[in-house]
């Protein structure tokens, strides 16, 4: 969560600074917070995919206890 604060503070930051239009004019808070909350979700939803993504099987998925046991013995049964 650290790395997605950072990452909305970033943004939210130069959503806040660009879109002022220059010097003259005063700064634009609300482009700011929507800009720190778009990429807040947006990070955070990016990350926990990516996290989901990675995960491994378990190792007793391999050992053929299932439904399907084996496509070449299919009435074998197994023991642990």
């Amino acid at each position: 969560m650290s790395f997605s604060l950072i990452l909305a503070v970033v943004a939210g930051i130069v959503g806040l600074i660009t879109s002022t239009g220059g010097s003259q004019n005063p700064l634009r808070f609300d482009i700011g917070l929507a800009c720190f909350g778009i990429a807040f979700i947006a990070s955070l939803l990016v990350i926990s995919v990516m996290t989901m993504a990675a995960k491994d099987n378990d190792p007793e998925l391999g050992k053929g206890t299932g439904v399907n046991r084996s496509s070449a013995n299919p009435d074998k049964k197994f023991e642990d």
